[in-house]
């Protein structure tokens, strides 16, 4: 069964193309935005194992997403591993990511509701 997906936004639905990036950022941003979150993906600055990224400057910046990461937090089992596990979260904090395939920035700001159910 397909999972369905929606950012809310002032009582509105944000209007999206939905593909894997977009459950990725619905894994990232429930994740960067809880403190109580222990994931691996839960700061930013741990994400990629490497030097060459800095995020000191997120979420001003957006955080890059590769076509990698898009495929491995869409899979259903790695979003029970988020607070998206719940069904819905609401975001207490403004964040920015980059589709590294298309160029693609979304914004999301704190009251935006999250919501991954099946």
């Amino acid at each position: 069964m397909p999972l369905r997906a929606q950012i809310v936004r002032g009582g509105e639905r944000v209007p999206l193309r939905w593909d894997d990036f977009h459950f990725a950022v619905l894994a990232l941003a429930s994740s960067f935005d809880d403190d109580t979150c222990t994931n691996t993906a839960s700061d930013p600055a741990g994400v990629y194992a490497t030097d060459l990224l800095r995020f000191d400057c997120y979420p001003d910046a957006a955080f890059p997403v590769t076509r990698e990461l898009s495929f491995i937090l869409s899979e259903y089992g790695a979003l029970s591993k988020t607070p998206m596990n719940a069904g819905v979260y609401q975001l207490q904090r403004k964040h920015r990511f980059l589709n590294l395939e298309n160029g693609e920035v979304l914004t999301l700001y704190p009251g935006d509701v999250l919501r991954a159910d099946r």
